[in-house]
């Protein structure tokens, strides 16, 4: 009898320990405090990195669309999507030439209804995870190979790449009426690559979760959700930033050393309503910069101050980033910000740049690193250049 009173205590010791508050590791964090007014400084985006530009190939069956999305950028490939026609397009990463290109929309198994989600480029094993209603597998080269049974319609995910065996699930909390009791309070889970079986749930648990998107009543009984776009879990490198709606604490998740808490806010994100928001602009490993705006459904928006967290010194600044290649106004309006967050090394991020921008630079002489050369051979029907901007 003894024995499986200890068998008993110990599993509800190993269960209770997968849990882990998202206030309980903070003692000593550095603060971030929204009240303050932290010194505004000056920089520019030249001063702060080397500049890559490549153009992507252009062809009539070569096209990209308006809503386009530069999803990652490896060692040896570029992957784009278009997130309602279903095309998939893989680039070399220093020719930008097209190694290929598939559409597998449809309503069949081995196939996607539109990609709701995003797509995951796994240079190493040489697969692509298109996250439609369900994780479908495709080679490089678009031949089918599995299907995740993970249910990506029924509710909202960010679905993002982790290690060689898994990715990271995010699911967002449940607006529709009725349905709201459905939403978790562990909302991370690790699932595997191979069959999309659990793998574990991350230790951040949420009493009380918050949102970005509310249910917006309609005549008969109907809604629609009512949405402000942000980011709030992003790539590191192999790292992934956690900048929870309803925490109080940053964290880095990491393969190596598990998740990680960095920095702390204050007031509480439970003190205010509306709530105040903090959201990730860009990490490396010298500093982060993160945006503040409040969560107000009824603002008609505005521009959103970017604060700099120096790793080393703990400094904390509100940033004025100016971009000397395509911002020409004065520093008071000029501001650079990444125009996506794709998958891509440290210490790096990347975006589309369109070719109009990019002729307007040339002629103007401003574009750093290779641009002058690569824009000499752009013509306005172009596909947008990929600028990869390497910090220092």
């Amino acid at each position: 009898m003894k024995k499986k009173n200890l068998i008993l205590l110990l599993i509800l010791f190993l269960v209770s320990s997968q849990i882990v508050s998202p206030q309980s590791k903070t003692g000593d964090l550095p603060v971030f405090d929204f009240s303050k007014d932290y010194p505004q400084k000056k920089l520019r985006l030249q001063d702060m990195a080397d500049i890559e530009y490549v153009p992507l190939e252009t062809t009539d069956d070569i096209l990209l669309g308006g809503s386009s999305v530069l999803s990652a950028v490896t060692d040896k490939y570029i992957l784009v999507h278009e997130v309602r026609l279903g095309d998939i397009f893989v680039f070399d990463r220093k020719t930008g030439k097209l190694y290929s290109h598939f559409n597998h929309k449809g309503q069949g198994g081995m196939e996607y209804s539109w990609i709701k989600n995003g797509t995951i480029l796994d240079e190493q094993k040489e697969e692509i995870y298109v996250c439609s209603q369900f994780i479908q597998v495709y080679s490089l080269k678009g031949e089918y190979k599995r299907t995740l049974k993970i249910n990506g319609f029924e509710n909202d995910m960010k679905i993002l790449n982790f290690n060689d065996e898994s990715i990271l699930i995010y699911d967002d909390v449940v607006i529709e009426p009725g349905r709201e009791n459905r939403t978790k309070k562990d909302p991370y889970r690790l699932v595997s690559k191979k069959d999309g079986s659990l793998i574990s749930v991350l230790g951040l648990y949420f009493p009380k979760r918050y949102s970005n998107k509310i249910s917006q009543q309609l005549e008969g009984n109907m809604w629609r959700p009512l949405q402000i776009y942000y980011s709030h879990n992003v790539h590191y490198g192999s790292d992934i930033v956690i900048m929870d709606i309803s925490s109080d604490t940053l964290y880095h998740l990491s393969p190596d050393k598990g998740l990680i808490p960095y920095l702390t806010r204050t007031p509480s994100i439970h003190a205010t309503e509306p709530r105040k928001i903090w959201i990730p602009v860009l990490t490396t490993d010298k500093f982060m910069l993160l945006g503040t705006f409040v969560l107000d459904f009824n603002s008609s928006g505005g521009k959103i101050p970017v604060f700099m967290y120096d790793f080393k010194t703990a400094e904390v600044n509100k940033v004025s980033i100016l971009d000397t290649e395509f911002d020409t106004r004065a520093w008071s309006s000029g501001r650079w910000e990444p125009g996506g967050d794709p998958a891509i090394a440290k210490n790096m991020c990347a975006e589309f740049i369109d070719v109009s921008s990019m002729l307007s630079a040339y002629n103007g002489k401003r574009l750093a690193g290779n641009g002058m050369k690569i824009a000499k051979n752009l013509v306005e029907d172009d596909n947008p250049v990929v600028r990869i901007i390497k910090f220092k």
